[in-house]
């Protein structure tokens, strides 16, 4: 967790450098993509590991399904950050950033909220079918709602908007668009291996 922790940390601190530098060259722009582009990798590959351990041993539907929320929530935060230290100073001016901030936020919360109550069931030895059921139906709907935004940005031109310096939500699309697939990664991981032991 601390080791997490730290490598959070400092991709938001390289991230917030990147955008400060964007005046040097476009490479800055390219170099805070890159940024937002490993964090999103990471968090898919840390969470085929924890998954893939979990199905191992044998775990309960719970614990598995409680870990795919953690990692969503994870991203989440991490999204979060990348926006409010960004935007919330100033470096950069979007006028909806607040909005998509919150958005981050309460996704992320909701997300943690929801992986204590499945944790909590998983250790307690039992498992909740309306539970594992919601969890379900919301790995679907976040599955499809990134595989939308992940395309929706190509055709938008959004991951190119940087080439032009009047557009100052270069910045957000790069964290959204990693974060999307991510997401649709972690999404898409836990439907196909669904009810699959190690």
């Amino acid at each position: 967790m601390f080791v997490s922790a730290v490598s959070l940390s400092a991709s938001v601190a390289l991230m917030i450098l990147f955008v400060g530098m964007r005046d040097a060259g476009v490479h800055m722009a390219y170099a805070h993509m890159g940024v937002a582009a490993l964090m999103a990798f990471s968090f898919a590959v840390k969470f085929f590991v924890t998954d893939k351990a979990l199905r191992a041993a044998n775990s309960r539907e719970s614990a598995i399904a409680a870990n795919t929320a953690r990692y969503t929530g994870y991203v989440a935060a991490w999204a979060t950050a990348c926006l409010l230290t960004v935007y919330g100073t100033s470096v950069l001016i979007w006028r909806e950033w607040a909005t998509f901030t919150i958005a981050c936020a309460l996704l992320a919360g909701l997300c943690i909220l929801f992986s204590s109550m499945l944790q909590r069931d998983a250790d307690a030895g039992h498992d909740d079918p309306g539970l594992l059921k919601l969890a379900n139906g919301l790995a679907i709907v976040l599955l499809v709602g990134m595989a939308i935004a992940i395309v929706g940005f190509a055709i938008d031109g959004k991951m190119t908007r940087f080439l032009n310096p009047r557009f100052t939500d270069w910045a957000a699309n790069n964290v959204f668009f990693f974060g999307a697939l991510a997401l649709a990664a972690i999404s898409g991981h836990a439907l196909k291996n669904k009810g699959v032991r190690g």
